[in-house]
């Protein structure tokens, strides 16, 4: 059986960005990679702040972001 290393959501709005925080919080040995061709929305996942409000949002993207938890706009 293979192992899941990488998990790539297209999307960073209110489904793909806090559910990926999520895995990548619960997974953490899993790269969790947010794409979205939205440029505002992923500098805000990136740095803040968050462009969804969701209680304890902050809170896990931030244990997950740099560490398992990455964002970009290159959808290659």
């Amino acid at each position: 059986m293979k192992s899941v290393n990488h998990i790539v959501c297209v999307g960073a709005g209110y489904v793909g960005g806090p559910t990926m925080a999520v895995i990548a919080e619960m997974c953490p040995e899993i790269k969790v990679t947010v794409v979205d061709v939205d440029e505002r929305k992923i500098l805000a996942w990136k740095n803040g702040p968050l462009p969804i409000k969701e209680p304890q949002l902050e809170k896990t993207v931030a244990i997950s972001r740099g560490r398992n938890l990455f964002f970009s706009t290159d959808l290659k």
